[in-house]
């Protein structure tokens, strides 16, 4: 189903109606198709109708690119690179990698495994 069809459908359940905009937030971004869930820029949506804008716009993400696996599409941005939660991703790197930047610290000419006796 299309983000455009589930769209509709979406705003034709009663639910709709009885449900805060927030809450129907949760329950459209859960009723999407994972590789577009995954796909979005970001967690939280002011509006629904922000979510499925965003949602339509992975969508036609996905059909421009090709998969690199069969189960997986990845959205790319214009620059080839990955989606943005990606990016920022690999900005972020691992913690353990980096110091903390305490006094003293990387001067002790150990290495990480060993430890001053």
């Amino acid at each position: 189903m299309t983000v455009a069809k589930y769209k509709r459908f979406f705003y034709s359940l009663p639910i709709v109606s009885e449900r805060t905009e927030q809450q129907l937030i949760m329950l459209a971004k859960a009723g999407l198709k994972e590789e577009i869930r995954d796909g979005l820029e970001t967690e939280e949506f002011a509006t629904l109708e922000a979510l499925f804008e965003d949602a339509e716009e992975v969508e036609e993400g996905l059909k421009e690119t090709p998969p690199s696996s069969p189960g997986k599409r990845r959205r790319t941005s214009p620059d080839h690179r990955s989606s943005k939660r990606a990016r920022k991703a690999e900005k972020k790197g691992d913690p353990e990698d980096e110091g903390y930047g305490y006094p003293g610290e990387g001067e002790t000419g150990l290495k990480d495994d060993e430890e001053g006796d």
